[in-house]
């Protein structure tokens, strides 16, 4: 019987993709919250927007809810994808959040996973994106925040 080995991502620790809370209290077994899916399409975006930031609280900044968020948390909504491990926000220094989207609508092929995007006109200093189910046939722009 053959066994897939699911690999870590190549450019992103562990605390950089879960809150502090989590880390604290699973330390490496944390991975096991994280979609395989999610995990591919953060390094497909670091390959094409260079270094990126999802959180820094392990080396003192102030992000740790950009990526996976403890069930119990309290940030966002309550069955937010993030609670999955299928939704992280992306920050670059060289990039906006709404180059990044531009960027990735027009090459959904280099991205395949990518179902969902929150509105980056919306976000302003993050890129959302998730690798939840969806049958819609291209990748779904949505609002948080009805105007």
């Amino acid at each position: 019987m053959n066994i897939k080995k699911y690999t870590q991502p190549k450019y992103f620790t562990l605390e950089e993709l879960i809150d502090q809370t989590t880390f604290n209290q699973f330390g490496n077994k944390a991975w096991w919250f994280l979609d395989e899916k999610a995990l591919i399409t953060l390094d497909q975006l670091r390959e094409a927007f260079g270094a990126l930031t999802v959180n820094n609280w392990a080396i003192g900044g102030a992000y740790q809810h950009s990526g996976f968020r403890h069930p119990l948390s309290a940030i966002g909504a309550k069955l937010s994808q993030h609670k999955f491990g299928r939704a992280f926000d992306v920050k670059s220094k060289h990039y906006t959040p709404e180059q990044m989207q531009a960027f990735i609508i027009a090459n959904p092929e280099r991205f395949p996973y990518i179902t969902t995007i929150e509105n980056a006109s919306q976000t302003k200093t993050w890129l959302h994106f998730d690798v939840r189910l969806r049958f819609e046939p291209n990748i779904v722009v949505f609002n948080l925040v009805q105007k």
